[in-house]
């Protein structure tokens, strides 16, 4: 069986940190794991920043779900 990787950085995630989900009203769904060393990176960057960039996969699962596409 695969193991699910981290999203961002694509390493093996054997206990995911952050789950972000994107769903539309019909249920299609996109699903990241966030591995623990990026969840803090994120957060890290959230507060001293406070514009947090969206990641290019919540583009894509964005895209994903509107064209009706579920993984």
């Amino acid at each position: 069986m695969d193991e699910p990787h981290c999203q961002i950085c694509n390493r093996p995630v054997k206990q995911w940190f952050l789950k972000l989900t994107v769903e539309d009203n019909s249920g299609l769904s996109e699903t990241a794991l966030i591995c623990a060393n990026c969840g803090v990176k994120l957060r890290l960057a959230s507060e001293k920043t406070r514009d947090l960039q969206i990641d290019p996969w919540v583009h894509e699962a964005v895209a994903n779900v509107l064209r009706g596409r579920n993984r």
